[in-house]
């Protein structure tokens, strides 16, 4: 892989508001994060409306206000894949395309080795969203997803920079990054189409589940308790129904399942489990329980290698 210069990047979606774009890097800036490139997604609208009013302004502020050699500016407008210009994102070809641009967007600078930022304070909900689900995706832990919060008449005064006095500031988004769930999901960056991708990490968090449902059964249940917890899992039986199938007492079926609880509440590392958080914990395992390979009875999951 060709290397190159590490910059840190911010990609900032753009609405109405063009002072959201300029007080985010302001803001960073002052937390001393070295913005050396901004990608500005927007949609495409006519002339003289709000967002073209707004693109025109950010655009102006940006050239004039912060220097080329310290401020690397783009600008990427979506577009179908037929190129088609998108003015709004209300459907789901639409949708598909912000996505693929934001994916594609952050996975070139992720290829690169740059750390990035995604300020979603501006634009469509959607376009925050798809901003929240690329973060998931591709981020790792040098990453940061960021709303802007303004309180006061920052807004309202249409100043393009924040003041001293200013109630403005960025709020930091968790993200969970998928790449720390599984080692498998590292390579995603290779994935170009970011539906591919999530298909690709739904497929690795079901396996994980499985792998970890059925290392507990497997090797943390006695037989006992495997015969009743499966009964349980897969049959959704009571514990009476349990202890008549089994020819058991009630009171060994109530045991060796609370015996199972315990177990499960250790192994997951979770605050207490019950009936239900064992059925929720362990139906992954039971449901693809087959004979042959599991994904010949369940499309999501890839055949083994």
């Amino acid at each position: 892989m060709q290397k190159y210069a590490v910059s840190t990047i911010l990609i900032a979606t753009l609405g109405t508001e063009p002072q959201v774009v300029t007080a985010t890097i302001d803001l960073l800036y002052r937390k001393r994060e070295p913005i050396s490139q901004v990608k500005v997604v927007h949609t495409v609208a006519p002339p003289d409306t709000p967002i073209a009013r707004s693109l025109a302004i950010l655009q102006k502020t940006l050239q004039e206000d912060y220097p080329p050699e310290q401020l690397q500016l783009s600008y990427h407008p979506t577009v179908d894949d037929k190129g088609n210009s998108l003015p709004d994102v209300e459907t789901e070809a639409a949708s598909r395309a912000v996505f693929g641009l934001i994916y594609r967007l952050v996975r070139q600078e992720k290829l690169n080795g740059n750390p990035v930022h995604i300020s979603i304070a501006g634009g469509r909900k959607t376009m925050a969203l798809f901003g929240m689900a690329v973060a998931q995706l591709l981020f790792d832990k040098d990453d940061r997803l960021w709303h802007l919060y303004s309180g006061g008449d920052f807004l309202t005064s249409k100043r393009m920079h924040p003041q001293p006095e200013d109630d403005v500031h960025l709020v930091p988004i968790p993200v969970a990054l998928w790449s720390s769930i599984s080692p498998a999901l590292l390579d995603i960056t290779r994935v170009e189409d970011p539906f591919e991708a999530y298909d690709r990490q739904r497929t690795e968090t079901v396996r994980e589940e499985m792998r970890r449902a059925e290392e507990f059964i497997n090797r943390h249940l006695s037989l006992s308790e495997r015969t009743v917890v499966d009964l349980l899992v897969s049959e959704m039986l009571s514990d009476r129904e349990i202890a008549q199938r089994l020819q058991k007492s009630h009171r060994t079926v109530e045991r060796q399942l609370r015996s199972a609880y315990l177990k499960a509440k250790d192994y997951f590392q979770l605050g207490g489990v019950n009936r239900t958080h064992l059925i929720a914990l362990l139906r992954v395992y039971y449901a693809f329980q087959t004979k042959g390979n599991l994904s010949e009875n369940h499309p999501s999951l890839p055949r083994g290698e």
